[in-house]
């Protein structure tokens, strides 16, 4: 799904990191596992559904 947000950047919550660093330990290839979705969404490619009235663009 295109959208016309193309110049955005993408930020990680404390809490996703830590999690993440969690599942790191136990699962070796999480990050290389995450990347094509990050380079994804760095392409302006968003994925899910739209959220609507939250006063936000969320997916």
């Amino acid at each position: 799904m295109s959208n016309e947000f193309t110049n955005f950047d993408i930020l990680f919550s404390d809490e996703f990191k830590a999690r993440l660093r969690t599942l790191a330990k136990r699962y070796r290839s999480i990050q290389s596992d995450l990347q094509p979705l990050i380079h994804e969404l760095q392409a302006g490619n968003l994925i899910g559904d739209k959220i609507v009235g939250t006063g936000y663009t969320t997916f």
